[in-house]
């Protein structure tokens, strides 16, 4: 059982229950195998970032291309295509654009754009903090 001190399963039971899990999810049973693996070898706490790993291992097989855009207010249909047709240009013709928005009213105005390993900063924010860096410098 868990250990109610600690709030801790056993290697056994952690790999009892993820390898139903994934029996019944029909995963591959590499899938499991790994994953039993690496919980035997106390490196469970590291399971996400494999899955992460290797989701974006496969993605890029896929052709998708993530893109994650921060706006300080939500944008509106219009500039979500305007968008999508700006950052398409930049594409191979076998990739797939996979956008996804979130919103920070601290960008004062403007967006963040962060496509594969590039950030490209057009916030308000940060083109204040410039401009407050800049006015504080000797002449």
């Amino acid at each position: 059982g868990i250990n109610a001190e600690y709030g801790v399963c056993s290697k056994e039971e952690k790999k009892a229950t993820l390898g139903g899990a994934f029996d019944e999810a029909g995963f591959n049973p590499l899938i499991n195998n790994m994953i039993s693996t690496m919980i035997e070898n106390k490196r469970s706490n590291h399971i996400s970032g494999v899955v992460g790993a290797f989701n974006t291992i496969m993605a890029a097989q896929r052709g998708e291309v993530p893109c994650k855009v921060t706006s300080a207010q939500p944008l509106s249909d219009d500039h979500l295509e305007s968008l999508r047709g700006a950052l398409g240009k930049f594409l191979k013709e076998n990739e797939k654009l996979l956008l996804d928005t979130a919103t920070d009213e601290s960008l004062i105005g403007g967006m963040v754009v962060e496509i594969g390993d590039k950030r490209v900063d057009m916030s308000t924010a940060t083109k204040i903090k410039k401009l407050k860096s800049a006015l504080s410098l000797p002449l």
